[in-house]
């Protein structure tokens, strides 16, 4: 029986949105799903009609039933839905059946609540039978959305849902009205039993639960907990989207698939996706079937796959990026349900967004910004050593091969639990989660594992898309593999593998070996994609150098396009195995020895340096003097001369002048053996007035004569309050980031790089910000912007060495006008691509 829908009563709020009626709405309110509808709809796509419920209803609906309001609005625009597609919601001659999905307005792909086939009851079930021809279609989709109304709405456990699922294969063949409505009861008596409720038959009120469910489920715990790791505020609510269902169980050629506009792992400008024939979008994206390649389906229907290649031109045009397409055909006809931007792997991000620029889709400055400071770190990852490959598959290592989901290659122990994955990497061991398949719940051990490996599922299920969206390695698909998650154990190709045995994954090939591989930092296949798009980011005119200590560091700093190169001597001598010598001078002047002599100091930094200046393809170079204080050298003095300290001028800037003296001879020496066409720049830290700035100059005027320059790094507020008189007498000052902020708290530097005692300290909520994260107030108010200030010649910039390369500290100093900054080096193109990206943006109109 179907209840009449209410007559609608009228409200100052607009509720509902008709696709074709949305069109310059934005995302922020039709979210995400619903923008990528209106959008196609308006470019005269194949998109089924529906209407949105935009983000606003979702805090109320949330938390209570839907407003009366609203509910009429629903009520009205199904009713036009129904009069469009010439159909009746909830009965015959033809019924209309209507898809219900969450859309939030930021892509959180798997995380909330989709029911399909909405709107069926004894009268509808007999209706579709009867117009359709298709008995068993009209079963089998009345169980899909009795599975997932029972699991989304009602709550329903796993042992109910497996018996629904049961009665798929219990079917009799026989006619609708013989096998439809007793099928209905059984459903419903099902439930009864178990969750002490029948199946709602009534499709209004299945249509008013199930968006009820939608709105809830943005508080789910697994989109909490995705919304938490990628920083999205809560606040921000999702739509819901009600659309007329279309089938992909229906009819010949008949399926449903996902396709991207080009290759998601390798960013070729091919057409990419699978298709399952006779199924319905969750049997993809939920990984529970395996699907074939588009190629497979292009031989069986060129048509069908013609027409989505020209479709995906269509939508790349309008979007100039490239998209994740959900579709399905229904008895031959091709139907869009959804456009996205696509996820991709770090090394597509960086060729597609060149290749938009070459095909003038895109500017230069946008294509700097489609690209992630991560991503370009991702690149540089390792990868299996060559020989270790081939000894792996000489030994017959290899065990099995699936789908390559999401690159990458990387060795690890299994487990087959997601929660055991958290705590084994908790733990610190390097954790491949293997599962039959994986679901949202799954996520908190994705998050933990190195790598994923399922037994079932295509390139587009939920493992292979969150892995991509993690960069992290992926194989799915793997038939040779099953899992006894009950005894923890893997089998592959008939071998047992308990929990903790140690297998290599390679997620671009497939290929699962047993034991680990030896790695190495691979060749970078796509490095001219990657220079010219660091290129571009450099035309903003910042500057990104790094600090070395040996040649080796130097040439891959320079290969990585560090645009300077800077050394701290006491760092050079420890990686040439001299520290010893100016630890020696200083355990002499300890111990009061008169004349001790320094010029073994000036021989060690000369002999440190010319090899580096050497390998330097005339980079600006900076030195800095070696810190006396360091604790490495204290280290070194007490080894050499036990119960001798530091001398107590070793802790201020020119506190030992006649070491000072040494250094800056040191570094003379290297210029002129080296061949290094200067100037260098010799810097101190710790200064904090003009008169010591001042004191440094004359040093380096008699000791290495004009081609020097003379820096100083700023270390506590005191300095940051004398830099604009600084500035006025230096050639270049540097903000030393780290010991700014460890000064502040009055912690040292090594407490902001250490996992341990700030960690506890922060978790415990006894500080309420991160120092290691986030610029401190007091910092903020003290450090100048550069046009508050005339600087005349001195160069500005800003040492984040040893930091990690927080992206909230490069957007305040960037913000203040800061153009130079210093990282560690395995960041210096992720640095030139974040600063360059920054300034794009102030830049833009």
């Amino acid at each position: 029986m179907v209840t009449e829908a209410a007559t609608p009563t009228r409200s100052s709020t607009k509720w509902v949105y008709p696709f074709d009626e949305a069109d310059g709405l934005d995302t922020a309110s039709l979210g995400g799903k619903g923008t990528g509808l209106v959008r196609m709809t308006s470019a005269g796509l194949p998109v089924p009609p529906g209407f949105i419920i935009p983000t606003g209803a979702c805090a109320r609906c949330a938390e209570d039933d839907l407003p009366d309001d609203l509910w009429a609005d629903v009520q009205q625009a199904v009713q036009a839905l129904a009069r469009r597609a010439n159909r009746t919601f909830g009965g015959g001659p033809r019924p209309l059946l209507v898809s219900v999905r969450s859309g939030a307005p930021v892509s959180m792909p798997g995380m909330m609540d989709t029911i399909l086939n909405l709107g069926l009851n004894e009268a509808a079930l007999l209706a579709l039978a009867e117009s359709t021809g298709d008995t068993a279609f009209v079963a089998d989709t009345f169980l899909r959305f009795a599975r997932m109304f029972s699991e989304i709405v009602l709550g329903a456990d796993d042992d109910v849902l497996d018996a629904i699922e049961e009665m798929k294969t219990d079917l009799p063949s026989a006619s609708a009205e013989k096998v439809l409505p007793p099928l209905a009861a059984a459903v419903s008596r099902t439930l009864t039993d178990a969750v002490g409720q029948p199946f709602p038959l009534d499709p209004w009120e299945q249509l008013r639960l199930a968006i009820r469910a939608v709105f809830r489920s943005w508080n789910s715990r697994r989109a909490v907990r995705y919304r938490d790791y990628y920083r999205i505020p809560h606040d921000l609510g999702t739509a819901t989207v009600v659309q007329q269902m279309v089938f992909g169980n229906l009819g010949t050629p008949a399926g449903t698939g996902v396709a991207f506009t080009r290759d998601p792992r390798t960013g070729q400008a091919t057409l990419y996706g699978e298709f399952l024939e006779r199924g319905q979008g969750e049997d993809v994206v939920a990984g529970t079937h395996t699907p074939e390649p588009l190629t497979a389906i292009a031989a069986r229907y060129p048509s069908i796959v013609a027409e989505l290649g020209r479709v995906a031109g269509q939508l790349e045009d309008l979007y100039r990026d490239m998209l994740d397409i959900e579709y399905t055909v229904e008895d031959g006809t091709l139907y869009l349900l959804q456009v996205r931007v696509g996820k991709r792997s770090a090394e597509a991000a960086v060729r597609i967004a060149v290749d938009l620029v070459d095909e003038e889709r895109i500017e230069p400055a946008t294509a700097i910004t489609r690209v992630t400071p991560d991503q370009v770190r991702q690149i540089r990852r390792p990868r299996f050593q060559p020989e270790a490959l081939e000894a792996a598959r000489r030994d017959e290592r290899l065990l099995a091969t699936g789908v390559g989901a999401s690159p990458g290659q990387v060795s690890g122990v299994t487990v087959v639990d997601p929660a055991r994955a958290e705590q084994q990497a908790a733990a610190g061991q390097p954790v491949i989660l293997v599962r039959t398949t994986t679901s949202p719940q799954d996520l908190p051990g994705m998050l933990a594992s190195v790598g994923i490996v399922t037994a079932r599922g295509g390139s587009t299920s939920h493992a292979a898309v969150v892995a991509r969206a993690l960069d992290k390695p992926c194989i799915v698909g793997c038939g040779a593999l099953t899992i006894d998650a009950s005894h923890g154990v893997v089998r592959i190709s008939g071998e047992s593998y308990p929990e903790g045995s140690e297998l290599s994954i390679d997620g671009a090939s497939g290929q699962i070996f047993a034991g680990s591989l030896a790695t190495t930092r691979g060749i970078d296949e796509i490095g001219d994609s990657v220079a010219r798009l660091l290129d571009w980011a450099d035309a903003t005119g910042c500057e990104v150098f790094t600090r070395v200590s040996t040649v080796d560091m130097a040439a891959a700093a320079i290969k990585d396009g560090a645009h300077g190169i800077g050394v701290r001597l006491d760092e050079v001598l420890a990686a040439a195995g001299r520290l010893d010598v100016l630890a020696e001078v200083l355990g002499a002047i300890a111990a009061g020895h008169q004349g001790t002599d320094v010029h073994v100091v000036e021989a060690a930094v000369t002999a440190a340096l010319t090899d580096i200046l050497a390998a330097l393809d005339y980079q600006p170079f900076v030195v800095r003097t070696a810190d006396l204080s360091w604790e490495r050298v204290s280290e070194t003095l007490a080894e050499l001369t036990p119960g001798d300290q530091p001398p107590p001028g070793t802790w201020l800037p020119l506190g030992m002048p006649a070491l000072v003296r040494a250094q800056a001879r040191g570094v003379r020496n290297a210029v002129r053996t080296s061949g290094h066409p200067g100037p260098i720049t010799l810097m101190v830290g710790g200064i904090v007035d003009v008169a010591e700035l001042s004191a440094l100059k004359e040093i380096c005027r008699q000791e290495v004569g004009e081609k020097i320059h003379v820096a100083a790094a700023l270390r506590s507020l005191r300095g940051l309050a004398a830099l604009p008189a600084l500035a006025r007498e230096a050639d270049a000052i540097w903000l030393d980031h780290r010991a700014l902020t460890a000064s502040i708290y009055h912690y040292p530097d090594e407490l902001l790089v250490s996992d341990g005692a700030l960690d506890a300290y922060l978790e415990q909520e006894l500080l309420t910000a991160d120092p290691r994260k986030e610029v401190d107030d007091l910092l903020r108010r003290n450090v100048p912007t550069v046009d508050t200030v005339e600087w005349g010649q001195c160069c500005l910039g800003v040492n984040l060495v040893g930091w990690g390369f927080a992206e909230s500290v490069v957007e305040f100093y960037r913000a203040a006008g800061y153009r130079r900054f210093a990282v560690d080096g395995d960041g210096v193109q992720a640095a030139r691509l974040l600063i360059g990206q920054r300034a794009a943006e102030a830049d833009a109109p």
